[in-house]
């Protein structure tokens, strides 16, 4: 009855003159109406799928239903949830239409992403006699948004990135470190913040050059990188002046990485542009989070570590 109902609306000629594929169905979730729009897309014959529930064949593996039978059955956010997720919304337009999209691995040769949209279809009366479902082919659109959202992230990586030394920059040192003295403070874990500045930096540049300069601090940086732990993370603090906020780690702990980082770098040999071999030290001040400690405090404490370790002589690492 439902099915005769819907052959007497006179949609078929309609649906056909539309570039969008359709689908109907009617309350038994028997297709009545199959466009040719979606018979080029689905490579399905009209004649071959209406009066079966073959609704699903074009999108899935397995029979399940599509969101047209939801409708007819009586949408239920459970079922929306389980086949849908987090993929649909209702209709801004349609009464009790839902909108959604997927992508469809099985589509095509590497599958397609669809947006599609189903609507109740009422008789006069007000009776539910089926529903209809449109489906547009956003495949192109999708990839320019992800291809987007991958700029935007790499975008957002270089602001928080130093160029040179591929180090995090101080901008996002201080929301990192104030970050991780929250975690430290909320689970009394330990916290330790190394600051550390190239010996003598200023006469290198003087006398090799800039780019002889720029060759030592991307050395460092490359080296700070290979002693870092997963959880660890490093900052072009300044022009030769380094940050390092290890969480977890006891103070004699991080003086044991801090040291092996010190003594890796002076047994590098730099090459300057007349050839004379050169070799660079660092020095370095180090701090534990205390209960009362601010970001601000904390750095401080670390700079006059590291202040302590060049009044000592330099090439050193200090508490």
């Amino acid at each position: 009855m439902s099915k005769k109902k819907l052959d007497g609306i006179g949609v078929g000629n309609l649906l056909d003159n539309i570039p969008i594929p359709a689908f109907i169905i009617n309350t038994d979730h028997v297709i009545t109406h199959w466009n040719i729009s979606l018979e080029i897309a689905s490579g399905l014959a009209s004649r071959d799928v209406v009066g079966t529930q073959d609704q699903w064949r074009p999108f899935y593996k397995t029979k399940r239903p599509t969101m047209a039978d939801l409708i007819v059955s009586g949408v239920q956010t459970s079922e929306l949830d389980q086949f849908y997720a987090a993929k649909y919304h209702p209709s801004d337009v349609l009464p009790g239409a839902f909108m959604a999209e997927d992508f469809f691995p099985d589509i095509g040769k590497g599958g397609e992403w669809l947006s599609f949209t189903a609507s109740p279809i009422k008789d006069a009366n007000g009776d539910l006699i089926g529903a209809i479902e449109t489906l547009v082919v956003i495949t192109d659109r999708k990839k320019a948004e992800f291809e987007l959202t991958e700029r935007e992230k790499r975008y957002r990586e270089l602001s928080q990135v130093d160029d040179l030394t591929q180090l995090y920059n101080s901008r996002h040192f201080y929301n990192e470190l104030e970050s991780e003295l929250e975690r430290a403070r909320r689970y009394k874990q330990p916290l330790s913040l190394c600051m550390l500045d190239l010996d003598f930096f200023k006469r290198l540049n003087d006398n090799f050059g800039h780019p002889f300069g720029d060759q030592v601090l991307r050395k460092l940086g490359s080296l700070i990188k290979l002693h870092l732990r997963s959880v660890d993370s490093a900052y072009r603090y300044g022009g030769e002046e380094f940050a390092i906020i290890m969480p977890q780690v006891e103070l004699q702990n991080a003086f044991t990485a801090v040291e092996r980082l010190r003594l890796e770098l002076s047994e590098v040999d730099f090459r300057t542009p007349t050839g004379e071999v050169v070799n660079v030290s660092l020095s370095a001040g180090l701090t534990c989070a205390e209960g009362a400690d601010s970001t601000g405090s904390l750095v401080s404490k670390a700079d006059k570590a590291l202040y302590r370790a060049k009044r000592s002589g330099r090439n050193r690492t200090c508490f």
